[in-house]
């Protein structure tokens, strides 16, 4: 104890008081972080229970529920479905991934509930309920569609034919001529009318409107040309077995708030 005098001592002794009043302040402020965040995350919980509860379109017209899924909604598309979709939602022609924003649906008619189960079991995804009824033929190729090997294959002036067909039924002016004779292609031996109908598309196995100028891998001549010759697949992942039922519920919410007007506030999104 050499050379610490007594005052010294006592400097010291209120200064380990002073820490021990410190220490189970510190202690105490971080009980009750800790009881507010398990406080926060039950409340968070029951409240993802209780969006599971109900029906999603039920849910879509509900403004709490949207005010509480869309912000989460909104955090796990930006993290897992931005990467294809962009970070608007507005898709990307050049690699044919749909603009979820314009209330255009290939599947479905762009309820919660058909969004969610695009979510849950993709496009043409390895998944037993995925959506996989149709592919696009390759009208270029000499079995332009393996699943019907009898659909004969068209010749580039026939595929041109058949896109000035289009362009007269959604109101532009082409070769009549033309537009007859791709008319009954369209309608005949192309088996065009199959998924496509009288051209407004089927959305219950992903046939797609082609008279409304919305094209997923664009509406150029070539564009629209390559699609008809070459065929088109598109791919969505299933999500069923990679995020929990409360984030694909927020998730089908938010992308329903994206082309729909929301009850709740808006997301950053829009």
């Amino acid at each position: 104890m050499v050379g610490i005098s007594l005052g010294s001592l006592k400097k010291l002794g209120r200064w380990v008081s002073g820490l021990s009043v410190l220490t189970r302040t510190v202690g105490a402020l971080v009980i009750v972080v800790l009881i507010a965040a398990s406080a926060w995350g039950l409340s968070v919980s029951k409240a993802q229970a209780n969006l599971l509860r109900t029906d999603p379109d039920l849910e879509s017209t509900d403004p709490a529920s949207m005010k509480f899924a869309t912000p989460r909604g909104e955090a796990v598309f930006k993290k897992d479905c931005a990467v294809c979709h962009g970070a608007q939602g507005k898709g990307d022609v050049t690699r044919g991934v749909p603009d979820l924003a314009d209330n255009d649906w290939l599947y479905g008619v762009g309820a919660a509930s058909d969004i969610e189960t695009t979510v849950l079991y993709g496009i043409r995804a390895p998944n037993r309920k995925t959506w996989n009824l149709a592919d696009m033929p390759a009208f270029a190729r000499k079995i332009p569609y393996a699943r019907e090997p009898t659909i004969p294959p068209l010749t580039p002036g026939d595929i041109n034919d058949v896109i000035a067909f289009l362009d007269s039924q959604s109101g532009q002016k082409v070769d009549a001529e033309a537009a007859t004779r791709g008319g009954a292609i369209f309608s005949n031996r192309g088996g065009c009318y199959d998924c496509h109908g009288d051209g407004h598309g089927d959305s219950a196995i992903g046939g797609p409107n082609l008279v409304d100028n919305i094209w997923l891998f664009g509406g150029t001549q070539k564009q629209k040309f390559d699609s008809i010759a070459y065929g088109r697949a598109g791919y969505c992942p299933a999500w069923v077995t990679r995020l929990k039922p409360g984030k694909i519920r927020e998730v089908a919410l938010y992308v329903y708030s994206l082309s729909h007007q929301s009850p709740a506030k808006g997301p950053s999104a829009q």
